[in-house]
């Protein structure tokens, strides 16, 4: 009986052994082909009938070919009408998409213009082909002697013809 035990004994630890023993065999899996890139220092200017129209300039950004769009990092874009410059959008990171130029920028937002005029919020979208900014976040305007606050905004890119939603002033003497 002895013997059986240390014979099973013995079976089971070789059956252990060989089996930890084997070669494990290495599977080499292909990476698949990547469609983003990285850009650093990335600018994009758009221009009709040999004018300026917008410049976007970010820190980096990360293109996606499959959705046709770039992920920014601290984006700027500035804004001009006839090629002379009007006004500009910065904010903490931002996409565009990369057929239409439309941008949602996003985190928070400023537009200065030529104008001293001073728009404050959060998460701006710009629709390129009607050349309009809008959020529905709270918003700070602040011209001359005078600060306009709201609840959204829908705007031209000079900051001329502004709608603002639930709209407060402040007027300072």
């Amino acid at each position: 009986m002895k013997k059986n035990i240390f014979f099973l004994i013995f079976l089971l630890g070789s059956i252990c052994f060989t089996s930890s023993c084997k070669e494990e065999e290495t599977i080499i899996e292909e990476t698949p082909p990547t469609t983003e890139q990285t850009i650093e220092k990335f600018i994009v200017t758009e221009t009709q009938d040999g004018k300026i129209k917008t410049i976007l300039e970010a820190e980096s950004a990360i293109i996606d070919d499959n959705e046709k769009k770039a992920y920014l990092t601290l984006p700027r874009i500035k804004f001009y009408e006839d090629g002379k410059y009007t006004s500009i959008l910065v904010a903490e990171s931002g996409e565009i998409n990369l057929e239409t130029n439309d941008v949602k920028a996003l985190g928070k937002c400023t537009v200065d213009t030529v104008k001293n005029e001073y728009l404050q919020t959060r998460d701006i979208s710009y629709n390129a082909a009607k050349k309009l900014i809008y959020s529905n976040s709270d918003i700070k305007i602040t011209r001359d002697k005078e600060v306009i606050y709201g609840s959204g905004f829908r705007s031209d890119i000079n900051l001329n013809n502004i709608t603002v939603k639930k709209q407060r002033i402040i007027i300072d003497k």
